[in-house]
């Protein structure tokens, strides 16, 4: 198997696995009770996910390189493009059941936009920097379980797109302040658990194809 196959592969699982859940939600969801169902669906099914990603990554054979990435297209960056493209699938497409004329784009074509982000991955170089060290947490120099990285980075955005809803249902003006505090605190929270998985997968791409 090649990393494009392995790409392909891994992308269409994340889209397999949490697309019941997204369905599942009711149409005008709480977005507390979402966030709590999404934490428990992420406990659930993340062994799945994992036992998936071993046996594909056992299959796998990386072509070495050298080249490095100067820009803001690596790997990681650009699987945490595709998993926010997910999250506009599950939620803003013409296919979702959470679809609302008022309020997306019904001429966006999202499968033709998650195809071009996976062909441009399949092209991306080695991160010449990890671009997000500053922010990510739990560093480490030996790259973790791809599939434990693409779980994380894809509920964790999943996770920030459902509690941005806030922005859109009430004025900011009439939130109490203690919400608006938790508010903070949860992307706070998401968004370096997103930066964590970035900078692995960027560390399991330099592992695989470096020219040691």
């Amino acid at each position: 198997m090649n990393r494009d196959q392995f790409e392909t592969l891994m992308l269409a699982e994340l889209e397999k696995m949490w697309a019941p859940f997204t369905a599942n939600l009711p149409i005008k969801y709480d977005v507390a009770a979402a966030l709590n169902g999404l934490k428990h669906y992420k406990e659930l099914h993340v062994q799945d996910f994992i036992r998936y990603a071993i046996l594909i990554n056992s299959k796998i054979q990386f072509a070495i390189t050298s080249e490095k990435e100067d820009g803001m297209n690596s790997p990681g960056i650009l699987w945490d493009r595709l998993t926010i493209l997910n999250c506009k699938l599950f939620f803003a497409s013409t296919e979702s059941p959470h679809f609302d004329v008022k309020l997306h784009n019904k001429n966006a074509d999202v499968r033709s936009e998650l195809t071009s982000v996976l062909n441009a991955l399949h092209k991306a170089k080695l991160p010449r920097h990890i671009l997000l060290a500053k922010e990510a947490t739990e560093r480490q120099t030996t790259a973790p379980d791809i599939g434990i990285a693409l779980w994380q980075l894809q509920s964790s955005n999943l996770a920030m797109w459902i509690n941005q809803d806030l922005l859109y249902t009430v004025s900011v003006d009439d939130v109490d302040s203690t919400r608006l505090r938790d508010y903070i605190r949860f992307f706070s929270e998401a968004n370096k658990i997103r930066n964590t998985a970035i900078e692995h997968i960027d560390l399991y791409y330099a592992q695989k194809t470096a020219n040691v």
